[in-house]
């Protein structure tokens, strides 16, 4: 009796397991066939950055309870989506957020109250984002603790019902596995590992005892990186400027904010944009990027303006040696040079090279920028220039790129070649950063509540040669003038820009244009080639970069217009600043 009950007890069990087996194996071709159409287990979802000795590898879980597509295989079954989908259960995740765009914010409400999984899908936070941007974004707004607030509280305020608005608060949904829910998520919510922030090898001066002569000389005209320490230390905006002084100073006034992964620019107050950085959880931030604080709000130019002439004598522009040459345009005429920058923690700028071949420096005002540099004529890891550097795709965001190609990072740090390895540093506040033309950076804003800086782009003797170069064969590359009526326009400026030139500094003039006619100074850049002749001389292979090609790639977007062109562009739907 003993032995049948134990017969009879392994075939149920042997049935049991051929059953979870066949379970699992069509819980695997769903998964496959989902990955196909975007989502599922998809391979370009950033792995989980590991715990360190901070602490976990994320700060707080997905706010209505989605987890990763592969942790399906630990349950029992896909049912949420299933039966909250109806027959739009056949699309993919990103399919479904993109019929979601297309809803109002009344009809939107009604979506997330069908079903769980349109619960979690109708609240995705971008979906609500584009709502307020299109419409309340060119009037501001006041932003609430998320986008749906946001929203909400800006509809009711518009129809007089203010005091109906209540805060939401999410509902975590057991069994939603979606990578195209979660990836956004971890792509902002990730802990500052410990190991990105160990290299500092950028060189560091100073500011009493570098002079003129020793910056001009050891690092603009050798293109080389310096941070000078204490430089700003002493400036009014250093002692000044906080949260609470930009907000009195910038009363009824309002600054614009963008983002690559945003549909459209928006116009925030300062305390509006204040409140924004200490509850933003968007992959891509909007970043407050204002090139015409100085116009709106004369007060913070004067609170820097003349201490950076006293302080960084480097940087003054009536200086003899030949300091931001665009000036010489006149102002309104010159190509934008001058911001006011402010985000939240985590947020910053995507790999890129300043456009029109110009130098910048950067000053932090309150709170400390991470970067990296990656030398001229060295794509950093994950990013693809097109052959002539008119198109970029990357990933699009910061959080992506760190947890995508960190290993790939450090891994360039022991190049072979010592010119091809990346440059890092921490800039604190109360230092001043030198950025030279050519190198690609990207910046992490370190700090919580608002990142404050300042930046300059410029032209100065030591890379005059390579902007009339670059102003000559490049025109379609040439940003910061297109959007302005005023401005001197593309087809204009290289034309505009001599003659200036010949008339106050006719000297300097010749021997950039006889260094110009040479070739490019830096490897930033090259002389554009006919890319279908290339191709016809290849047998029509195209280069292959991890698989894909970097012309297919750049066919896959459109150019961006107006200010959103730089040197080099980035494609359509990729972020885009400048530091």
């Amino acid at each position: 009796m003993a032995i049948e009950k134990r017969k009879l007890q392994s075939s149920k069990q042997s049935q049991q397991s051929k059953r979870q087996k066949r379970r699992f194996k069509e819980i695997a071709r769903e998964a496959a066939a989902r990955t196909l159409n975007g989502n599922g287990a998809s391979p370009s979802l950033p792995p989980l950055p590991k715990a360190d000795q901070e602490g976990l590898g994320t700060l707080f879980s997905h706010p209505y309870g989605a987890l990763p597509y592969g942790n399906i295989f630990m349950a029992q079954s896909d049912a949420v989506r299933e039966n909250g989908l109806g027959n739009l259960k056949c699309m993919n995740d990103e399919q479904i957020i993109s019929i979601f765009q297309f809803l109002d914010g009344k009809s939107l409400a009604n979506v997330v109250q069908a079903s769980r999984f349109a619960y979690v899908a109708g609240h995705h936070d971008e979906l609500w984002r584009d709502l307020v941007l299109r419409y309340f974004g060119k009037v501001g707004f006041d932003f609430q603790k998320c986008w749906r607030d946001t929203f909400v509280h800006s509809t009711l305020k518009t129809n007089g019902k203010l005091e109906m608005f209540q805060n939401h608060v999410p509902i975590s949904i057991k069994g939603i596995y979606s990578d195209t829910f979660f990836r956004s998520w971890l792509c902002r919510s990730f802990a500052l590992q410990e190991s990105w922030l160990s290299v500092n090898n950028v060189i560091t001066e100073d500011a009493e005892n570098l002079s003129l002569d020793r910056f001009l000389s050891e690092y603009e005209e050798k293109n080389i990186p310096l941070i000078v320490r204490g430089a700003t230390k002493s400036w009014r905006a250093s002692q000044k400027w906080n949260k609470e002084y930009l907000c009195q100073q910038t009363r009824d006034m309002t600054f614009r904010a963008t983002s690559g992964a945003a549909p459209l620019p928006a116009q925030f107050s300062m305390a509006s944009y204040a409140q924004y950085c200490e509850s933003a959880t968007e992959e891509a931030p909007l970043y407050l990027f204002d090139r015409t604080f100085a116009q709106k709000c004369p007060t913070l130019l004067n609170d820097f303006l003349g201490d950076l002439k006293s302080f960084c004598p480097y940087f003054d522009d009536e200086a003899e040696h030949g300091h931001d040459l665009f000036s010489l345009l006149g102002k309104g005429k010159r190509p934008d040079h001058r911001w006011i920058i402010i985000g939240p923690k985590r947020s910053g700028s995507s790999f890129h090279i300043d456009p029109n071949a110009t130098h910048a420096w950067n000053a932090p005002i309150r709170g400390r920028k991470r970067w990296i540099f990656y030398p001229p004529g060295v794509p950093p890891p994950g990013v693809y220039p097109s052959p002539n550097g008119d198109d970029v795709v990357m990933p699009i965001s910061l959080g992506e790129w760190y947890l995508s190609h960190w290993n790939d990072h450090v891994k360039q740090r022991n190049n072979p070649d010592v010119s091809k390895r990346p440059l890092e540093c921490t800039v604190n506040e109360g230092d001043i950063l030198f950025v030279p033309h050519g190198w690609w950076h990207c910046v992490l804003n370190l700090d919580d509540g608002m990142s404050i800086a300042l930046t300059q782009n410029y032209v100065s003797a030591s890379n005059l040669p390579d902007v009339l170069r670059f102003l000559k064969t490049k025109p379609q590359q040439i940003s910061g003038c297109r959007d302005r009526r005023e401005a001197t326009q593309p087809d204009e400026l290289l034309d505009k820009f001599v003659e200036k030139l010949k008339e106050k500094r006719p000297a300097l003039l010749k021997e950039a244009t006889l260094e110009s006619e040479k070739g490019w100074q830096c490897e930033a850049w090259t002389d554009d080639v006919d890319e279908s002749n290339e191709e016809n001389e290849n047998d029509g292979k195209e280069v292959k970069s991890k698989g894909i090609s970097v012309l297919e790639k750049a066919k896959m977007f459109e150019e961006k217009d107006g200010e959103n062109k730089a040197s080099p562009t980035q494609s359509s739907g990729f972020t885009f600043s400048f530091m």
